[in-house]
C-alpha cells in the first residue's frame, strides 16, 4: 500500500509545443516542409517525410551550435538532460524587449549549482498553437537574457538553461536587429537608450556564445503545461534525437513531479 500510495503522487507534465504542418520556423529558417508517402486511400497505411531545420519548435540547442569543438546532440550526457531544477516565474515581471537580469530570477526563486532552470516569461502563449497566438509578437519582441546573465548560469553550473521563448539570446541580439529596424526603434524608445548602449554589437549572441563554450546546452520554446509546474522544484528532462554531429535537436521536454 505504501508503494501504491507514492505512485499516486507521481505526475508527468509535457512541456512541449505542438509540432506538425504550418508550425513557424525562427524568421530567417526556411518553413519546415511535412508531406506523405504513402497514404490510406492508396496504400492502406500512412507515411510521412519532413523536412526541417532542428530549431523549430521544442528544441535543444546543442553546445556544437556556437562551439565547434562543442558537444553534439549525441554527445550530451543523459545526467545533464535529466535532474533537479526549477521554472522560475517571470510572468508579469517581463514585458515586450525586456533584458533578464539573474537579480529578476533569485528575487522569485532559489536556483542551486547545478540545476535545470527554466523561465517563464509568459510568451508561450503568444506561439502558433496558443490561444494569443501573435507570430511577430512571439519572434520579434520577446525578452531574454545577456551577457550578466550568461556569466551568473555558467557560474552556477547549470545543467541547462530553458525557456518558453524562441531563442535566449534577445531578438535584437541576432539578425533580427538588421532585418526589422522598426523594432530597434521601438526598443530604443521604451529604454530611452540606443541599442548599442544595452546591446552593443560586440556582444552579439553572446548567451549562445558563452554557454556553448562551456557545453551547457539552451531549450527553448518550452510551452504545454509549463504554468503548471511554474514555482515548484522536481526533476525535468529535455530528450533530443541521438543525432551524431547534430548542432541541435527538436525534442520533449518532460517535468517529473514526485520522483
Amino acid at each position: 500500500m505504501p508503494r501504491e500510495r507514492k505512485s499516486e503522487q507521481r505526475k508527468l507534465y509535457d512541456l512541449t509545443q505542438e509540432w506538425g504542418a504550418g508550425i513557424p520556423p525562427w524568421p530567417y529558417f526556411p518553413d519546415p516542409v511535412v508531406s506523405s508517402f504513402h497514404r490510406f486511400p492508396r496504400d492502406t497505411l500512412h507515411s510521412m517525410k519532413v523536412d526541417t531545420a532542428m530549431h523549430v519548435g521544442t528544441h535543444v540547442d546543442a553546445p556544437l551550435h556556437f562551439n565547434p569543438e562543442g558537444l553534439d546532440s549525441s554527445e550530451i550526457p543523459l545526467d545533464v538532460l535529466f535532474g533537479d531544477g526549477i521554472v522560475v516565474d517571470l510572468r508579469g515581471e517581463v514585458s515586450d524587449f525586456d533584458i533578464i537580469t539573474p537579480a529578476m530570477v533569485e528575487k522569485k526563486s532559489e536556483v542551486r549549482e547545478g540545476d535545470i532552470l527554466i523561465l517563464n516569461t509568459g510568451w508561450h502563449k503568444y506561439h502558433w498553437m496558443a490561444e494569443k497566438k501573435n507570430e511577430e509578437k512571439y519572434f520579434v519582441r520577446h525578452p531574454a537574457p545577456h551577457v550578466e546573465f550568461a556569466k551568473w548560469a555558467i557560474k552556477k553550473k547549470l545543467r541547462w538553461l530553458g525557456a518558453d521563448s524562441p531563442a535566449l539570446d534577445h531578438p535584437l541580439n541576432t539578425a533580427i536587429r538588421k532585418m526589422r529596424p522598426d523594432a530597434v526603434k521601438s526598443f530604443e524608445e521604451k529604454f530611452g537608450k540606443s541599442i548599442e548602449a544595452l546591446l552593443p554589437m560586440d556582444q552579439f549572441l553572446q548567451v549562445h556564445i558563452m554557454t556553448a563554450k562551456h557545453n551547457m546546452p539552451l531549450v527553448e520554446n518550452i510551452a504545454g503545461d509549463i504554468d503548471k509546474v511554474t514555482g515548484k522544484r522536481m526533476k525535468f528532462g529535455a530528450f533530443p534525437w541521438r543525432f551524431i554531429r547534430g548542432e541541435a535537436s527538436i525534442c520533449r521536454v518532460i517535468a517529473f513531479e514526485g520522483f
